[in-house]
């Protein structure tokens, strides 16, 4: 284990994650390597009155310390048992280790849509994957919890049987978004289908994917810029990692979302001083929850709670709840 303080070489990076904007200034990093370590750095937080964090990719990072950081990112164990169809994954694992080592078995994690998120805090903050109407929550299937006081040093999980799914995405200029809002508003979907609806600045798009076959007829209301769907292995389906970068997102679940606050939001969100990337993701299938929607907003920039706020009222009717999954440098 490496013990790490302010002005130390590799300080500064340890302390880093994905999330470049909103950084730790801890006292001390402790960069654990096993659960003993684990045990060490929460003894030395304790005594010394500290609070403590723990970060292994930062990808989700709300609440910065100023005590004992506690860095798991060289706990990357993943173990995978084939015949009883579970892994093992320690603390700091990333999704991508799981996908790689469970592919070869026909197996695979319900990850979501960016491989570098690890693996704990995604699946403690329930975890909406890619085949989540199709399979559920990924922290319904979390088997048992290694842990040291309150941190989890490992977690075990049961793996689907997955090989390949069909997948793929439609873009469109944001010109048409009101015609693809409302095609996908009203889109007949099979529970087995999980899609999402996206806005990225000067387009739309919409992702999708099932490990059965589906018909997309129903999008194309509008040019595409581009449109793709296949049969392809899971790793294909499951996201690609993006640049650490500055970002602040937050979102809500609905249990309800009428077609004209669909469109509100998107106008809101469109119209805002800010940049503001909005999401939809339609729950049900296998997803038990109340809740109909996840609306998830995200801009490239931080002090954005007002503007995102103002898009949040006009769904706040229908507001339920939130997910821990997509709340980013949120105070």
């Amino acid at each position: 284990m490496q013990i790490f303080y302010p002005g130390d070489t590799g300080y500064d990076d340890e302390r880093s994650g994905f999330q470049t904007g909103l950084r730790h200034e801890p006292q001390v990093i402790f960069a654990v390597e096993n659960a003993q370590d684990v045990e060490e750095a929460v003894r030395y937080a304790e005594t010394h009155g500290h609070e403590y964090a723990i970060q292994a990719t930062g990808h989700g990072l709300t609440t910065t310390t100023t005590g004992v950081l506690i860095s798991t990112r060289r706990m990357n164990g993943v173990e995978i048992d084939p015949a009883a169809r579970t892994a093992k994954a320690e603390a700091g694992a990333v999704w991508q280790q799981v996908i790689d080592k469970a592919a070869p078995h026909g197996l695979a994690p319900l990850s979501g849509d960016a491989s570098d998120v690890g693996v704990v805090g995604y699946t403690l903050g329930g975890g909406y994957s890619v085949l989540a109407r199709e399979f559920g929550f990924a922290s319904d299937r979390v088997r048992g919890t290694e842990k040291v006081g309150d941190v989890i040093t490992a977690l075990e999980f049961e793996l689907v049987e997955v090989d390949q799914v069909h997948a793929g995405e439609m873009f469109f200029d944001a010109g048409h978004a009101e015609a693809v809002f409302e095609a996908f508003h009203t889109w007949d979907l099979p529970d087995h289908v999980t899609p999402t609806l996206t806005t990225l600045g000067e387009v739309v798009r919409v992702t999708y994917a099932s490990t059965k076959p589906f018909d997309i007829d129903h999008l194309r209301v509008a040019p595409r810029l581009s449109e793709e769907l296949s049969a392809k292995p899971f790793a294909e389906a499951a996201g690609k990692p993006l640049p650490p970068h500055t970002y602040q997102g937050d979102n809500v679940l609905l249990n309800d979302l009428p077609l004209d606050a669909l469109h509100g939001v998107r106008k809101m969100a469109a119209n805002s001083s800010v940049p503001i990337f909005l999401g939809i993701i339609p729950l049900g299938g296998a997803l038990k929850t109340e809740a109909t929607h996840l609306l998830k907003l995200i801009s490239p920039r931080l002090d954005v709670e007002k503007q995102h706020a103002e898009v949040f009222d006009v769904v706040r009717s229908f507001v339920v709840g939130r997910s821990r999954n997509f709340r980013y440098a949120v105070r």
